[in-house]
Parts: structure tokens; C-alpha cells; sequence
């Protein structure tokens, strides 16, 4: 009996690796291209007079959810002994940066389908319910990657990477879309519009490719040559 449990417990650990191999790269990127299009959405909410009141208190508590969720990170990374938390860091931030012109098509379907509608302040609506759709698409990343994992094993493995779904993020951002929307958005239907979803897709073929992440990991590298000198050195050796 303990032999099967060890062999169970290796085999968890041996998921685990795999992983976080594409946990981190993948989910840091949607989470962090997520939080973009929130901060770029309260700018315009705040341009447009309507970042007051309960929809201020929940877009900054989204925000705050955020940050708590980066320093968590920053803390797994130090807690493991691993010093590469800046270079991944870096990595997303560039992959988030490389897809802003793919978050900038989604945000011109979803202003284009409001403005059908003749809805007001049709910009930071559109911007809100960006970031609302960026950030239900990271959660749903997580979700389908930590339930492909689990499945294969009864350990729950999925409990070292659950600081990564942004349930608090997504629920006060769900808030913000609700506050602002209640009284306009009835008739405004994103969810079967054909451009809607062609952007979500886009942005998700992004997040999976390994050509892209690849791309944002050299970009990361260049700016931490102590961490690439490091780490190819340890490989020869």
C-alpha cells in the first residue's frame, strides 16, 4: 500500500512539473493581458465620469485583488527558491504587450455592437467589458488546465497553482460591468456577436502557441542576462 502511494505521489510530482510548464508562461500571460485592459478600462471610466461610487469601490478592489495575486507569486517564486520570478515577470508583461493589437480588435467588435445599440459612453463600456472578457478567459484557461491535470491523478495537484485563477478579480470586475451596465446594456448581445467571439479566439490561439510565448520568453532573456547566463551555465555543467 505505501509502495502504491509513493509511486502516486511521484507520478503527482512528475504532473506537477509538466504543469507548470505551461501554467506559468499561459496562464501569467492571460492573467497579466487581463489586468491591462482593466487598468486601461478604469482610465476610461474615469475619463468618462462614471468611475464613482460603488463602481469606484469595485474596480479598485478588482485592482487591489490583483496585486495581492502578483505579490503571492513573487512570494511562491521565493518560498521555492527559484530566482526567476523577474524574468517570468518580464515574460508576460512582453507576451501581454505583443497581443495588445488582438485586445485592441476585440475592444473595437465589442464598441462597434454597442454602438448599434446607441448605447452612451459606448468607449468605457466597450473597455470594461473587455477586460470582463479577458478576464473570464483566463479563468476559464485555469480551470480547463488544472481539471486536464487532475484527472490523472487523485493527489490534487491543482491546489499548488490556485492562487493563479482570479475568482476575486473576475467577480468584483463582474460587479463593475453589472453597475455600469444594468440600465443600458440590455440589448446588447456580445456573447453571440461572430467578431466578439472571433477576437476571444484569436487571443486564445495567443495564449496556447508556443511560438508566441516562445517569442516573449527571448524577449524576457535579453532584459535578464544574469538569469539566461545562469541557467544555460547549470545546463553544461
Amino acid at each position: 500500500m505505501q509502495a502504491l502511494y509513493q509511486q502516486e505521489v511521484e507520478r503527482a510530482e512528475s504532473l506537477c512539473n509538466d504543469m507548470a510548464q505551461h501554467y506559468w508562461p499561459m496562464i501569467g500571460t492571460a492573467n497579466q493581458t487581463a489586468f491591462f485592459a482593466m487598468d486601461d478600462a478604469i482610465e476610461a471610466m474615469g475619463k468618462a465620469g462614471m468611475l464613482r461610487q460603488q463602481a469606484k469601490v469595485k474596480a479598485m478592489k478588482a485592482v487591489s485583488e490583483f496585486e495581492r495575486y502578483d505579490k503571492a507569486v513573487k512570494k511562491y517564486f521565493h518560498d521555492i527558491g527559484d530566482d526567476r520570478y523577474y524574468l517570468w515577470a518580464d515574460l508576460v508583461n512582453r507576451a501581454a504587450e505583443r497581443l495588445q493589437p488582438d485586445v485592441d480588435k476585440l475592444y473595437i467588435a465589442i464598441k462597434n455592437c454597442i454602438d448599434g445599440k446607441r448605447v452612451p459612453n459606448s468607449v468605457a463600456l466597450a473597455k470594461i467589458q473587455t477586460a470582463l472578457a479577458l478576464l473570464s478567459l483566463s479563468v476559464l484557461m485555469y480551470d480547463t488546465m488544472a481539471a486536464q491535470y487532475q484527472r490523472q491523478t487523485m493527489i490534487k495537484i491543482a491546489e499548488t497553482f490556485r492562487g493563479g485563477r482570479l475568482t476575486a478579480v473576475e467577480s468584483n470586475w463582474k460587479a463593475v460591468g453589472y453597475i455600469t451596465g444594468k440600465m443600458t446594456m440590455q440589448h446588447v448581445n456580445l456573447r453571440d456577436d461572430p467578431q466578439c467571439n472571433l477576437g476571444v479566439r484569436v487571443i486564445l490561439a495567443r495564449y496556447q502557441s508556443a511560438d508566441f510565448l516562445n517569442d516573449a520568453a527571448e524577449e524576457a532573456l535579453a532584459l535578464n542576462p544574469e538569469i539566461e547566463s545562469k541557467y544555460l551555465n547549470d545546463k553544461k555543467d
